[in-house]
């Protein structure tokens, strides 16, 4: 996660897979996810990002004066984009033990 905070996410994805295999192991249901696996997943893909290196890149590429300038709405949208994603699974989560 730390990794996806930094904008480095594709660093994160052999990271992310072992810790999805881990608690697929202590799954009873092979074939269910788990409600820890969906939070990991719906956190991990959306991830709070401190410093969007990639978009910093392209806007460096690209010639922008101040490719910095993204970093506050990024962090607002990233941000904004986790809180979201973790009550919808709190919410499904709720809903699946019907």
């Amino acid at each position: 996660m730390v990794a996806n905070m930094f904008g480095a996410g594709n660093s994160a994805t052999a990271l992310g897979i072992k810790a999805m295999e881990e608690l697929q192991s202590l799954n009873q249901d092979k074939k269910t996810a788990t409600n820890a696996m969906c939070m990991f997943l719906v956190i991990n893909m959306s991830s709070i990002q401190l410093i969007p290196l990639t978009v910093l890149k392209i806007r460096t590429d690209a010639g922008s004066i101040a490719p910095g300038e993204i970093i506050g709405t990024s962090l607002i949208a990233t941000t904004v984009s986790t809180v979201v994603g973790i009550i919808a699974c709190k919410v499904l989560e709720g809903k699946g033990n019907d």
